[in-house]
């Protein structure tokens, strides 16, 4: 018998989970590894704020089949067949669909096979729509839907027939409020955290608004770490705290962290069903609330029924990678001892991020956490000078490298090293390690702002992290200078909301063109130009060109250069086997290698050492998946004993 699928569009939410599904299901269950592994067989194309799903039709003389050359495309048994192992990859196929629903990928040749191989039986996609607006369809259902539509159109039922009533039903939920936060003006006086965390009514509001679209939605798999997300709102709804912290740590060394400062609305909350309806669901200001309140009733990882095992790992850095590592380390029972430079664990973390933005204690917190896991800290370290390297070659199984990238990107511009010309990283760096109380250091000089006309290049987060601190500085004035567009900013939209609401002034399509000095050679101004967007370049992100004529001078007493972060010197590796690539990132990889392993069997790397500046949550990824890369390592040479 025929059987088919179809999609009522007056039923979809667009959440995507079919599409989700379809891949985890012809992937043994499993998330791909790799974002760009995710290949669905049918397809959610939104309109507005409406959806459908688009997929194959299984039809009886498919034009697909009469194209394929070499028969990879059968009509047997009631459906239209792909054998992959046959396709040569023609196209032609995908040419012929009419519905556009025939993908090419690496291997060739990509449809709907209704998850024949599936060992759970039925197609996965029918099985999580939440609102059934997908459904295996055969010719006796034909059958039983025209009989009720003759009845309908007899009786005049058709036309009073309400449409869409599941998804009205499902859609409807009170606007999002999400975390309070201080006033502008009141927190332009101050370093502390602007947002307050939920209360337990206002997490069990924001809990109660998700739609729980299914156990593997949207949300989460647009989580680096592919956070149960779902499951741990439900979980915090019900006020289940202790078990809904015990399942975020499951996939995530710094929840309370992530839950402050990584960038939601391009992540998780971006991809809720939520977001173009009554708003996504406060998923981050969730996770902080279940973390935070589970550490301040003394919940902390129970790790008595590990068993130790014999190996002993260092790791360098205690950034968001290093840290991802060790806690994945320790709780196998592998003793971990982790190095760094700085005198508080976090990197970047800690020193680069303002602590408006994430409050230190709350890394204090962690370290002593990590501490009573059994991990051993050893701060004001660095590898190279104070210990090294080739010591920790022989002292320890394995090696971790995460010391993320500290170098700092020049803008090429006449008079860049002119007094008033400042560094985004040393200037946050100072400011946080005077928040922290700690001495003041020469790398690090502070820079007084008192009346001072202060211009930002740059245009992400840690050119927001500079407006923002400037702010707070007593600063005359404080603009932000950017050669695109609002749009085409890579940094949160909400911290650009945050920066006006201070009295941050932005400046869009401008571009540096030099730096203008006064007779003592101090910076007075910096040359711009304007800039119109063109078309988009090889990363989505359209491309901004000069207009000639219409230079001018924006004055300016302090320039702060934040133009990001790339690959900063290693001394301490020359002499090894380590390759590094032509931007001074570390290789990994590779043909019989594991993912985050180095050219050096015992020594793995990962985060922003390896795949250049990036995010929190995808330095921890990378970490988290070299701990088990070290645990596979470790098990073979056991094996092999």
């Amino acid at each position: 018998m025929k059987k088919f699928i179809v999609s009522d569009a007056t039923e979809c939410i667009g959440c995507h989970a079919c599409e989700i599904a379809c891949v985890v299901a012809h992937n043994q269950e499993n998330w791909p590894q790799n974002r760009g592994d995710f290949f669905p067989r049918l397809h959610v194309v939104n309109k507005g704020k409406s959806a459908s799903v688009v997929v194959c039709h299984q039809c009886t003389h498919a034009p697909c089949v009469a194209s394929c050359p070499v028969d990879a495309l059968t009509y047997q048994h009631g459906q239209v067949q792909l054998d992959e192992r046959r396709c040569i990859g023609c196209k032609n196929c995908a040419i012929a669909c009419p519905f556009g629903v025939i993908d090419m990928v690496a291997h060739g040749a990509q449809k709907c096979d209704l998850c024949a191989q599936r060992v759970a039986g039925g197609p996965a996609c029918v099985q999580a729509c939440p609102t059934q607006a997908i459904r295996l369809m055969d010719d006796h259902g034909i059958e039983q839907l025209q009989k009720t539509r003759r009845h309908q159109v007899v009786s005049g039922a058709l036309a009073q027939t309400k449409v869409s009533s599941c998804r009205r039903a499902f859609l409807k939920t009170p606007a999002r409020k999400g975390a309070e936060k201080t006033s502008a003006e009141e927190r332009k006086t101050h370093f502390n955290e602007i947002y307050q965390g939920l209360s337990s009514e206002q997490a069990y509001f924001e809990s109660d608004r998700c739609l729980y679209c299914a156990e593997k939605a949207n949300c989460n798999w647009s989580c680096p770490l592919h956070n149960a997300i779902p499951d741990y709102i439900r979980l915090a709804k019900e006020g289940r705290i202790l078990e809904a912290v015990e399942l975020c740590h499951q996939t995530s060394s710094l929840p309370e962290i992530c839950g402050r400062v990584c960038p939601q609305d391009k992540l998780c909350e971006g991809a809720c069903t939520l977001k173009g309806h009554s708003g996504a669901v406060s998923i981050g200001n969730i996770e902080r609330y279940i973390t935070d309140t589970a550490l301040a009733s003394g919940w902390r990882p129970d790790l008595s029924k590990v068993t130790p095992r014999p190996q002993r790992v260092a790791v360098i850095g205690a950034g968001p990678a290093g840290l991802g590592c060790a806690d994945v380390l320790a709780r196998e029972g592998v003793h971990v001892d982790v190095f760094d430079r700085h005198p508080e664990i976090g990197g970047m973390l800690t020193f680069g991020i303002p602590s408006f933005k994430l409050e230190k204690q709350v890394l204090v917190t962690r370290r002593d956490i990590f501490t009573t896991m059994g991990i051993d800290f050893h701060l004001n370290v660095e590898v190279g000078c104070d210990i090294p390297f080739n010591q920790l070659m022989d002292q320890y199984d394995a090696i971790f490298i995460g010391v993320g990238t500290y170098g700092l990107i020049q803008a090429k511009l006449p008079h860049e090293d002119a007094p008033g010309v400042i560094q985004a990283l040393p200037f946050l760096i100072a400011q946080t390690r005077l928040q922290m109380g700690l001495p003041r250091s020469d790398e690090y000089p502070l820079t007084d702002l008192t009346n001072k006309r202060v211009v930002v290049l740059g245009g992400g987060d840690t050119t927001m992290d500079c407006l923002r601190t400037s702010a707070r500085l007593n600063a005359a004035s404080v603009i932000c200078a950017y050669r695109r567009d609002e749009a085409s900013m890579p940094g949160s939209h909400k911290e650009v909301v945050n920066a006006r609401e201070e009295g941050v002034e932005f400046l869009f399509n401008v571009q540096p063109q030099y730096i203008a000095c006064d007779d003592e050679g101090r910076l007075s101004a910096v040359g711009l130009i304007r800039t119109e967007m063109g078309e988009a370049g090889p990363d989505g992100r359209r491309r901004s060109h000069p207009i000639s004529g219409s230079e001018f001078e924006l004055p300016a007493d302090v320039l702060i250069l934040a133009f990001g972060f790339q690959a900063h010197d290693m001394p301490w590796l020359r002499g090894s086997d380590i390759e590094l690539d032509k931007r001074g990132l570390i290789k990994t990889g590779g043909e019989g290698r594991f993912l985050t392993q180095t050219r050096i069997d015992k020594v793995f790397a990962g985060g922003d050492a390896v795949h250049g500046a990036h995010l929190v949550v995808t330095a921890m990824v990378a970490g988290r998946q070299a701990a088990r890369d070290m645990l596979a390592l470790f098990e073979q040479k056991e094996q092999q004993k």
